[in-house]
């Protein structure tokens, strides 16, 4: 029996209590504010990312399987919008700070056959929202993190006569899914104005487990080095089930990024 059976059975005698997760966040994220309202220095981040990731896809409904894979040029001829982003935000010195990492993504395409004309639209979002700490203080070595990972996938397919474009139906498939996320982050000081993160987290709870693996590299510009180029690779599995639809999807790509301190 494999590892991913084994969570499945444990996971149908426990569930992801989605209200208690909530709350679980908001003590965790409480942990700022007392230093917050007590006029601490706040240091944070935000950095806009590109992630050129090449998507790999197995779908089994009713036992049917379907798979597929695009490339990321693929991705760029479908693409209507893509927004990438990621903020942390902590006390200046201290050991506790929280991120938020958001990807969103709407893409379109259309067929048409000999008798069909078919117009799909779909739209995914992952969302990462943790609290991480510091053993050795902010920027610094290791940390480890958890909190929630929320995924929202969203697909139309309309079909229509091809000369004519009468409609005839319209498929939908939306569904979301909440995880709880653990994770560790290595910061190692590379040079002077060079430094490397190593990631690694996992979630597992409405979903059927996501894992994300990322290395970054960083070189810091300004005289506080409080600008910094990312460049790095990413990638993610996951892996969803909903009624008799069985999902996986693979994610790989390199990532560059734009990272702001303040």
């Amino acid at each position: 029996m494999s590892w991913r059976e084994r969570v499945r059975g444990v996971k149908r005698h426990f569930s992801v209590d989605r209200r208690g997760l909530q709350v679980s966040l908001l003590c965790l994220a409480s942990t700022l504010f007392p230093a917050i309202a007590a006029g601490a220095e706040l240091d944070w981040s935000i950095t806009p990312y590109i992630w050129a990731s090449d998507t790999k896809f197995d779908l089994k409904a009713g036992g049917v399987p379907i798979g597929g894979e695009l490339t990321f040029d693929d991705l760029l001829d479908t693409t209507d919008t893509s927004f990438q982003i990621v903020t942390e935000a902590g006390i200046a010195g201290g050991n506790w700070s929280a991120f938020v990492d958001f990807t969103y993504l709407k893409t379109s395409d259309n067929y048409k056959g000999q008798l069909l004309f078919a117009d799909s639209d779909s739209e995914q979002m992952y969302l990462d929202v943790a609290v991480a700490w510091w053993p050795q203080g902010r920027h610094k070595g290791f940390n480890i993190y958890g909190g929630a990972r929320y995924t929202d996938l969203d697909d139309r397919t309309k079909f229509f006569l091809t000369e004519d474009k009468l409609p005839l139906t319209t498929l939908k498939n939306d569904r979301d899914f909440l995880d709880a996320l653990i994770g560790v982050r290595q910061m190692f000081k590379l040079a002077e104005r060079w430094s490397l993160l190593a990631q690694a987290d996992y979630s597992d709870g409405d979903s059927d487990g996501i894992y994300q693996l990322q290395a970054l590299v960083r070189y810091g510009m300004g005289k506080h080095r409080q600008y910094g180029l990312m460049l790095g690779y990413r990638y993610k599995e996951a892996e969803f089930e909903h009624g008799d639809i069985k999902e996986k999807f693979e994610y790989k790509g390199p990532l560059i990024g734009f990272n702001f301190r303040f």
